[in-house]
């Protein structure tokens, strides 16, 4: 998860994840072209650079991944 996509702590947590053999899900904004995204074998990319936009969509999206995993076991979601 970056923002901007251009966090070199993520990157290269990405990249050493792709040279274990890991998949790569991103979740980032800015540019479509960012760093980050290109490591991606999943991205999760919001069109927008306004940082609360981007973060807040992110939880969005993570919270709903959260429900059907977890939320499935203790009512129907």
């Amino acid at each position: 998860i970056s923002s901007s996509g251009n966090s070199m702590n993520m990157v290269n947590a990405a990249k050493g994840s792709k040279e274990f053999g890991l998949k790569v899900v991103t979740f980032t904004g800015f540019e479509s072209t960012n760093n980050l995204k290109k490591e991606g074998d999943l991205n999760f990319w919001v069109n927008s650079k306004a940082y609360n936009i981007v973060e807040m969509t992110h939880h969005i999206w993570i919270l709903a991944v959260v429900d059907l995993i977890i939320g499935s076991a203790e009512y129907s979601a």
